[in-house]
């Protein structure tokens, strides 16, 4: 903006008439020119400046533009990889607890099958095991009542048999005396006279 020219008559050489000469004018002239020239220089110099830092200005806000996108770009890549492996993860963890409770109620029919069989088991167990116990009491008492005859026999046998041995051995006594007898009677007459029973 150029300066504002000062109203009124500036002091200088006059003519007759009271005004500036040609020269003066011409002068004046050539002054306000070059002040006008230093002005624009230096408000072309600051333009330029300010052009430059507007152009450095747009080139970083330019490069921060691309990181921005950049950094966008890739949070978007991201999440949506991370949106795809969370469905993927969704599903499998879907189908393992699928396979998982399948898994189970087969598991629970099993042990359930499994269970009346134990208590079958058990029970036919329990019912051998007293037939058995019932079966070896009875042997037992079997057993207890044979050995009461047996013994009872063996008893009356060994009576029978001691009865015998002692009527035998009281005829063999008599007779081994008699034996003895007619021994000694003859060899008497052989004229042995001091032998005894």
């Amino acid at each position: 903006m150029p300066p504002k020219k000062k109203k009124g008559k500036k002091k200088g050489k006059k003519g007759e008439t009271g005004e500036l000469s040609v020269k003066d004018k011409y002068n004046k002239t050539l002054q306000e020119v070059d002040s006008l020239k230093h002005e624009l220089e230096t408000r072309t110099e600051l333009a330029m400046r300010n052009n430059a830092k507007a152009n450095d200005l747009k080139l970083k806000v330019t490069e921060w533009e691309n990181v921005v996108k950049s950094e966008q770009e890739e949070k978007l890549d991201i999440s949506a990889d991370m949106v795809r492996q969370y469905k993927t993860m969704q599903s499998t963890m879907a189908l393992r607890i699928h396979l998982l409770e399948t898994n189970l109620a087969h598991m629970q029919v099993q042990l359930d099958t499994t269970k009346t069989k134990l208590d079958e088991t058990e029970k036919a167990k329990s019912d051998l095991q007293k037939k058995y116990d019932d079966a070896v009491e009875k042997m037992e008492r079997e057993m207890s009542d044979m050995e009461k005859k047996y013994e009872s026999i063996l008893i009356e046998a060994m009576d029978a048999v001691a009865g015998k041995l002692e009527q035998a051995q009281s005829m063999w006594s008599k007779s081994c005396e008699m034996v003895q007898l007619r021994n000694i009677a003859k060899l008497r007459e052989f004229g042995l006279p001091n032998l005894q029973l």
